[in-house]
């Protein structure tokens, strides 16, 4: 292959290289090696690679990769900048030409014998085997001693299906389809993080707080399940409202899944996404993220995120409940509500009362306004006690 300056020889030499080398390959070269896992179906749709405890998914036969614990994803060249910031376009190409025509070996990833070389449980199986947190349990003291959340809260997202109680005081919430099947949970407790391994992986962990009698007009986002009920608990406007968790970060087909409810929610008169996430620049990804998908399907999207940098959901609502114990309701963290998807029209900022979030979405027929708020509700109780789910209803998350 001859390289020149030229634009035109240029872009071709990009072309060939995206095509010619392999995610694979790029991969194996930094020492990444194929999780034991994935070698039963070499010829799978994905292809897991770990490092350490890091962790690449190839995709599209060797041309794409997503990082699943991350928001990285894309092609080969996108690769080699993701395992390397510092490189810059000259570097990748002269990296990637060095490695055409080469196939990746799929070496296998050694592990030490013990327990991680156990086979894996089904999550269904292990979902199916625990029930929801009851009163004075250690996963149902977790969530509403350390966490915060309201008992009823609590209540509702286990008798919904969503919630049950795992080892060690961990509260375990599904996640499922958008035709209902479960495909994992993500589990938290005092003293672990993580999202259960095999089975499908993340979809969308989903409750409703309004006990799911009236039809879903407008869906919550957030990124994680417990920010999921905080913000029910602090949500004055719970009435058709299905508040929902990706789990942080998101593989293509999860996108895809979130992209069909969005679809659904949007059918429904004045259909409206609130985007929930976290005041930080993954936040930033994910709002931007969301609202272009929210875009594509004529659904309108507001972004609302704490003041406090790096603050989370489950933060302001511990603020709020430290500050009624006290006595005295704390001034309320500012929060910003912006519309991140609109027509391109410009509109000055408006001054939104207490009542932020309902009032900010009777914006919701106009498709360019910026909406800021500028205060929480003033209590993080929602008007009314909300009723368990209807008799007969099944979780998940079909609408």
């Amino acid at each position: 292959m001859a390289y020149t300056s030229s634009p035109e020889a240029q872009k071709r030499e990009l072309d060939e290289l995206r095509n010619a080398v392999n995610c694979a390959v790029v991969l194996e070269k930094a020492g990444f090696r194929l999780d034991r896992q994935a070698t039963a179906q070499r010829s799978a749709r994905n292809l897991k690679f770990r490092r350490d405890s890091e962790a690449i998914i190839v995709n599209h036969d060797g041309k794409g990769w997503w990082d699943p614990k991350g928001d990285g994803k894309g092609d080969v060249f996108k690769l080699v900048q993701y395992l390397d910031p510092s490189k810059n376009l000259g570097h990748v190409r002269q990296e990637l030409r060095a490695l055409i025509g080469r196939s990746p070996t799929l070496e296998v990833v050694e592990r030490t014998k013990g327990a991680g070389d156990r086979p894996r449980r089904d999550p269904a199986e292990l979902w199916n085997r625990r029930t929801a947190p009851g009163q004075g349990t250690a996963a149902w003291r977790y969530l509403t001693e350390i966490r915060g959340l309201p008992d009823h809260i609590v209540a509702i997202a286990g008798q919904q299906g969503a919630l049950k109680e795992g080892p060690h005081g961990t509260a375990w919430f599904g996640h499922r389809d958008v035709d209902g099947q479960f495909t994992g949970m993500e589990m938290r407790g005092p003293d672990y993080k993580g999202f259960s391994t095999g089975g499908v992986g993340k979809r969308l962990f989903g409750f409703r707080a309004d006990g799911g009698e009236a039809p879903v007009t407008r869906l919550v986002v957030t990124e994680a399940a417990i920010d999921a009920l905080s913000f029910a608990a602090l949500d004055r406007f719970q009435k058709g409202t299905l508040y929902t968790s990706t789990g942080g970060g998101m593989s293509p087909e999860s996108e895809a899944n979130l992209k069909r409810v969005m679809m659904q929610v949007a059918a429904q008169p004045e259909a409206r996404l609130v985007v929930a996430v976290d005041n930080d620049l993954q936040g930033d990804r994910y709002a931007g993220k969301f609202a272009a998908m929210a875009r594509d399907v004529g659904l309108w999207s507001g972004r609302i995120s704490p003041k406090g940098p790096g603050e989370d959901w489950n933060a302001v609502l511990r603020t709020r409940r430290e500050g009624m114990q006290a006595g005295s309701v704390p001034v309320a963290p500012l929060c910003r509500l912006s519309e991140v998807l609109g027509s391109g029209a410009k509109a000055q900022p408006e001054t939104v009362s207490p009542s932020w979030l309902g009032q900010a979405e009777a914006h919701g027929t106009q498709r360019g306004p910026r909406i800021s708020a500028s205060s929480l509700p003033a209590s993080s109780e929602p008007v009314g006690k909300p009723a368990g789910p209807r008799s007969g209803s099944s979780p998940g998350m079909s609408l």
